[in-house]
């Protein structure tokens, strides 16, 4: 988390947000283990056993419990939160002298720290169970099956790579114009107006060209280990049919999970803006 974050929370902000978080990883250890252990509930059926049964039982009925008190619980949390840092931002950024525009616009960014929090981050939680879970999972599966899918993470890093650092340029040059919205609607000059809006369109417009591009080439590289994997585990008889739905679940978990990336650097590259624009004097100014 950002440092600039973390020091404006209390010790028992900390605890209740450590808390959602646990709550959120217990659910994704739930959700990751859903393949293996149906896969085993249906080698046991087929042989007349009920122990996998019983066990996929047990763990749906935890993971309905950890998710209904996290549901609960974390709204609450995280906009008692916003509540307070909302009032504490105002105030800051007019004793810095910033005028209602700027204010305003990061009164709006504010809220959007939080929501990564709230949101952003459990989805990081569960793509990283997911991706790194998964691929676990398909070695102790099958070796080749994981070197497989291990090989899509190169060409996904590459393509990342290049989107943060154009999100980056991207997210600044739309908060720019953003802090100037209320003084450009307040003006209320029709070619002030055109021109304002017309700014944020493109710098949208490029932000997710850039983000289509980036999934398009994740998508392919997928979609190319997915065939592979495909045609080797078919090929191979010595897996049960409880193991090959397991396999093939964790499989389209793992490329579902890498195919999230894009949105997950978009949004950490929106939230180091954020930060920088939030943050102490020197770094906002």
């Amino acid at each position: 988390m950002p440092q600039t974050f973390l020091s404006t929370l209390s010790p028992g902000e900390r605890l209740s947000i450590a808390g959602t978080y646990s709550l959120t990883l217990l659910e994704n250890l739930c959700m990751l283990a859903y393949p293996a252990i149906t896969g085993w509930a249906v080698d046991g059926l087929l042989k007349g056993s009920y122990r996998g049964l019983s066990a996929l039982i047990a763990v749906w009925l935890v993971h309905l419990v950890t998710a209904f008190v996290r549901q609960r619980f974390d709204t609450r949390v995280f906009m008692g939160l916003y509540a307070r840092l909302a009032v504490r931002t105002v105030a800051e950024q007019k004793q810095r002298g910033h005028g209602t525009s700027i204010v305003s616009a990061r009164v709006e960014m504010m809220r959007d720290m939080v929501g990564f929090f709230e949101a952003d981050v459990p989805a990081m939680f569960s793509q990283v169970v997911t991706v790194v879970g998964s691929l676990v999972m398909l070695f102790t599966y099958d070796l080749q099956a994981g070197l497989i899918a291990m090989a899509v993470l190169l060409p996904m890093g590459l393509v990342n790579a290049w989107y943060w650092r154009r999100a980056l340029r991207l997210h600044r040059g739309l908060n720019d114009q953003i802090e100037r919205e209320i003084e450009d609607i307040e003006a209320a000059r029709p070619l002030r107006l055109r021109r304002h809006f017309g700014r944020v369109r493109r710098w949208h417009v490029q932000l997710s060209d850039s983000e289509s591009w980036t999934w398009t080439v994740t998508e392919l590289a997928t979609i190319v280990a997915l065939v592979v994997l495909l045609i080797d585990f078919t090929r191979s008889a010595s897996f049960s049919a409880g193991a090959i739905y397991a396999v093939l679940a964790y499989v389209f978990d793992y490329l579902e999970g890498l195919d999230s990336a894009p949105a997950l650097v978009n949004n950490v590259a929106r939230l180091r803006d954020i930060r920088a624009r939030l943050g102490n004097a020197e770094a906002a100014d």
